[in-house]
């Protein structure tokens, strides 16, 4: 009861006091939760998107990657597998096919075309020598041709873009018991830095598709669109220029459907398996393999995703008959305008920011300044340090004492010593 009255009583006494004990209290609980969220943000800073337009000197070409529709030869596939074989999709490739005697590198080999069955001419600026071209083997796609500019165009309009002329084979579909599609090309436009991969091409959502038919001219306008992306804590991204998230994911597939499998197919290059080597382990690679392909789920890969991005858009301008004696294809890609879309990610938050709203919280709502705050830690210094300074201020001034006492001694010493010369100099006799 006494600690209660005597509480009271100092309540009843001074109650403004009271009340900015009970202000400063709450100031103080703002402020720290002000404070975390301003380390928060510091240590994550949030993130905000800058839209622009570049009028550039130079503009960057995309890569065109170019798959042939029907991919496969049908009769080398049916003289080579034993049995009736429009795609090697089917069952009936590998029910007679002879493992043995014929390996599946040369299978599918000599059972795609080559550039010589492909291309007319091909060149950027209408020069081929501005223009590197790769080939790579697909197990739908089959072979497929992909070209890279090796610089940038300093200028824009239909006669510096591509200029691709294709030759077909086929002016018909497939005769086949099963129908292998439309013929003519498969034309994918995307960042030169990425790898053309036929699994995540479709749902990536960086590449333009058109599909251009045989006997067909076609003028395809581009605009671009880049996009920067700032690393952050939780998503992680790559500045490796040669790095391609696209490639990484096929490979991350390729690499499980081999591991369940113990073996693997000519089309899943840089996996460290040895070939499937039977009719049963072959069609169930394919039937797996299908079933990745046909998904439209993402796979499960640790890949993370470019810092720097191109995103091509393309606008059909043109599309007419090309009349050709040859059942041939005339593809024209090229830009009308120098000018980007920019797209960049840039941090919100920096230490600027942070030391202002510091500032503003604790100035504010305590009223504390840079010189206040000196206060403060002179204060809490002597309070919490203020024994050992003590201490040692102590120490130090009984050795100043000691010091200046031997230096007393030693100058009295001194002083008598020469007195008594004095004496003895002055007793000596006259002459």
């Amino acid at each position: 009861m006494g600690y209660w009255s005597e509480t009271r009583a100092w309540l009843f006494r001074d109650p403004a006091k009271l009340i900015r004990y009970l202000v400063l209290f709450a100031c103080c609980i703002v402020v720290i939760v002000q404070l975390y969220e301003c380390f928060a943000k510091l240590y994550n800073p949030p993130i905000s998107t800058h839209s622009y337009y570049s009028l550039n000197e130079t503009i960057e070409m995309p890569a065109v990657t170019i798959c042939r529709e029907p991919p496969y030869k049908e009769e080398v596939l049916t003289r080579l597998s034993g049995g009736a074989c429009p795609h090697p999709k089917y069952a009936t490739c590998w029910m007679k096919y002879p493992f043995g005697e014929i390996s599946l590198d040369e299978f599918f080999e000599n059972s795609t075309h080559d550039s010589g069955d492909t291309f007319v001419f091909y060149g950027l600026n209408e020069d081929r020598n501005n223009v590197v071209m790769n080939s790579s083997l697909h197990f739908y796609m089959g072979r497929c041709y992909t070209l890279r500019p090796k610089e940038s165009a300093k200028r824009v309009s239909k006669a510096v873009g591509y200029s691709i002329m294709l030759e077909h084979s086929m002016l018909t579909t497939s005769v086949s018991d099963v129908d292998t599609g439309s013929v003519g090309w498969h034309v994918f436009i995307h960042d030169k830095k990425e790898n053309f991969t036929e699994i995540n091409m479709k749902g990536s959502g960086r590449v333009e598709y058109v599909f251009v038919g045989v006997n067909e001219e076609i003028e395809i306008k581009l605009q671009t669109q880049y996009f920067s992306n700032v690393q952050t804590r939780e998503e992680a991204c790559s500045d490796d220029e040669d790095y391609s998230d696209l490639k990484c994911g096929e490979q991350c597939i390729w690499q499980d459907l081999a591991d369940n499998m113990q073996c693997s197919g000519p089309w899943m290059h840089e996996i460290a398996s040895e070939p499937c080597n039977d009719s049963i382990s072959m069609r169930k690679l394919i039937s797996d393999y299908k079933d990745v392909y046909e998904n439209e789920d993402d796979f499960d890969c640790d890949c993370v995703q470019p810092c720097q991005s191109r995103i091509y858009t393309t606008f059909i301008q043109n599309r007419k008959a090309f009349n050709q004696p040859e059942p041939r294809t005339q593809i024209y890609i090229y830009y009308t305008t120098k000018l980007i879309s920019m797209i960049e990610e840039r941090p919100s938050y920096d230490t600027t920011q942070f030391i202002a709203d510091v500032g503003g919280s604790l100035g504010f709502l305590l009223g504390l300044s840079v010189l206040g705050l000196i206060g403060i830690l002179e204060h809490m210094t002597l309070f919490f340090c203020g024994g050992f300074i003590k201490k040692m201020q102590q120490k130090e001034q009984a050795k100043l004492e000691a010091n200046s006492e031997d230096g007393q001694s030693q100058t009295s010493d001194e002083t008598i010593d020469i007195e008594i010369a004095y004496k003895k100099k002055e007793k000596q006799p006259k002459y």
